[in-house]
């Protein structure tokens, strides 16, 4: 380590260990069952208590229950349409198998399986709730106002395979400022599988063996159907689109409550522990209590910061200043400390080195040294999947894919991936640092580090594989830098108890908020080399 401290311009490198074997455990601490269910894919031995055919968002939610008392959420028997979507369409019920933590569960075992489905129907819950108190302030007719609380409900759909890593991994060209191709990107397949849905809903196929004459009712849910799709397409900024996407939306505020839920164990982890930020994360109990008060605080406005009349759009009032304040901390601190703690990005990693390197092999028309695989995988990979195919592509799916390719392949590089993955031994992450404190290698640190990953692999691994693809699939520069809230962006609007309207920003420095000021300062940035648990830099 000293003589690569030196090698590398003098920053501090420090090993994270991406494997689980010696990760802490107490045994007082219970998997949180969030979903109802854990997947036989998740952990040896694990038992999938998932009941087919859930009717009724208490059993979905059951987790989640006492904490939407504590809200004041009540759970209303669902409507015709949305118990439908729920529970009779393969478009949506798919989501059961598209993880909402990606590999969190593999890195902490004790962590549930959080799905899109169980994420979704609490976002719609949220959403339904938030709306109806707004009712009297928003100027929709009834068709609009159950189209934006369906919108809730389907905002997700186009995910796949464990949700944004597959799109991290397909980005062309690799790193930050790649670009997601359509095949892979979720709000692309969203739109997709919205009219596929359509279709399906209302046979919208001009079947001429159909009844074409609908009822009232149905016309009724074609009509909100219609509206929900037009709403989510939309770019242009408004009321409802605040609501599905902002700094302080209801997909966020499901996720606060969800990823909340699913964290604890991580807390005790000592590196965790070490970080100066996380002591400052709320409390469960607190986190549903910020909820709580956020949404008693929305309010619609329709005047701007300098008192000029323009469309309504939605503001929170002061008394929820501090609830916001912490809910964009906490959002933050789980983020960044917790969901994408070292373990989960090592083993991520390799999940998205092996997704790299057979959509190559798919691609380059290499199938022999691929092996058995999947017609369904095989066209994924290629990219030229249709929205039927789509829909079956889940995490199931491919982690029983990968089990094939360890057993069947031929390419050497693949192989060994998917036999370090089916026996959980993931790669390690090195953090790089100065001072103490995260900091960006060079170009030429990082070029340094390859070299000595790869000097390493060739001699105790693959003596005979190209140094290139040793670098290509063995070694990774992982860059992430965040803040906790973007005040360059469209702010959160605050309508104070005298009647003023202010930027967020503005509020805290005006009322010397200390908190506030904690929110404007803080940056998270952390750089990371990432390899397998051979090779010490």
């Amino acid at each position: 380590m000293k003589d690569k401290k030196d090698n590398l311009n003098s920053i501090s490198i420090v090993k994270r260990n991406g494997n689980t074997d010696n990760k802490y455990t107490n045994p007082d601490t219970k998997p949180t069952n969030v979903e109802g269910h854990y997947p036989r894919f998740m952990l040896h031995g694990a038992i999938n208590l998932l009941q087919e055919d859930l009717r009724e968002l208490s059993i979905i939610l059951e987790s989640f229950v006492p904490y939407l008392d504590k809200i004041g959420i009540q759970l209303n028997q669902t409507n015709s349409l949305i118990k439908e979507i729920i529970t009779g369409t393969e478009i949506f019920r798919r989501l059961k198998g598209i993880s909402q933590v990606e590999l969190l569960p593999f890195a902490f075992k004790q962590v549930p399986w959080f799905t899109r489905y169980t994420h979704s129907c609490l976002t719609y819950v949220f959403g339904e709730y938030v709306v109806n108190k707004l009712h009297k302030s928003l100027s929709f007719n009834e068709t609009d106002f159950e189209a934006v609380k369906l919108c809730f409900l389907i905002h997700d759909l186009g995910h796949g395979p464990f949700s944004h890593l597959t799109e991290r991994a397909f980005r062309t060209p690799r790193g930050r400022g790649g670009k997601i191709p359509k095949e892979y990107d979720h709000e692309y397949w969203t739109k997709i599988l919205l009219n596929e849905l359509k279709e399906q809903l209302f046979d919208a196929n001009d079947n001429p063996y159909l009844n074409k004459k609908l009822t009232k009712e149905e016309k009724d849910r074609l009509n909100i159907f219609s509206k929900a799709i037009e709403i989510i397409s939309k770019e242009k900024i408004n009321l409802c689109t605040q609501l599905l996407s902002s700094q302080v939306d209801l997909d966020r505020l499901a996720n606060y409550l969800g990823d909340r839920l699913v964290v604890n164990v991580i807390l005790e982890e000592a590196d965790v522990k070490s970080e100066s930020m996380v002591k400052h994360l709320s409390s469960l109990s607190e986190v549903v209590d910020n909820i709580k008060r956020i949404m008693n605080g929305f309010v619609v406005l329709e005047k701007d910061t300098a008192g000029n009349k323009c469309e309504p759009y939605l503001a929170i009032h002061e008394d929820a200043v501090n609830p916001i304040i912490h809910y964009l901390l906490d959002r933050h601190i789980i983020r960044y400390y917790l969901l994408k703690h070292y373990r989960r990005e090592a083993s991520n990693n390799l999940l998205e080195k092996i997704l790299l390197r057979s959509k190559h092999l798919v691609r380059n028309n290499q199938l022999d040294s691929l092996g058995k695989t999947d017609l369904l995988v095989q066209t994924w990979l290629f990219g030229n999947h249709t929205e039927a195919e789509f829909v079956e592509m889940d995490d199931q799916l491919v982690f029983n894919q990968i089990r094939k390719w360890m057993k069947n392949t031929k390419d050497e590089i693949l192989k060994d991936l998917t036999f370090r993955f089916t026996a959980h031994n993931f790669f390690c992450a090195y953090s790089c640092e100065k001072d103490g404190k995260p900091f960006p290698p060079s170009k030429e640190d990082i070029e340094i580090a390859r070299e000595a990953a790869v000097k390493t692999l060739k001699k105790k691994t693959f003596p005979d594989i190209d140094s290139k693809l040793l670098g290509e699939y063995y070694f990774t520069y992982d860059e992430t830098t965040s803040k906790p809230y973007h005040s360059d962006k469209d702010e959160i609007v605050i309508f104070t108890s005298d009647k003023k309207v202010k930027k967020l920003s503005s509020y805290i420095k005006d009322t010397n908020n200390e908190l506030g000021k904690l929110l404007l300062n803080t940056e998270f940035a952390r750089y990371l080399f990432i390899v397998p648990d051979e090779v010490n830099l």
